[in-house]
């Protein structure tokens, strides 16, 4: 019971340390803060920018965080 309680909790630091660079990484593109990175602001890492098209789910010209959260960096 005990190393069942030790993996569920090493499993949720883990995916709460992954979910913590994704979002440190979304702020990082997006440089004006507004919540969305476009396609100017994707142009700060090439695989960024030729992945935004395809990223772009909603085909709005911009991606929001969950829409980042696929990229393949």
């Amino acid at each position: 019971m005990k190393t069942l309680a030790i993996t569920l909790s090493t499993l949720v630091l883990s995916f709460a340390s992954i979910a913590a660079h994704a979002s440190a990484d979304f702020d990082k593109y997006d440089a004006d803060g507004d919540g969305y990175i476009s396609l100017g602001e994707s142009k700060a890492n090439p695989n960024l920018m030729a992945q935004f098209k395809d990223l772009d789910a909603d085909q709005d010209g911009q991606l929001s965080q969950s829409e980042f959260n696929d990229f393949k960096g």
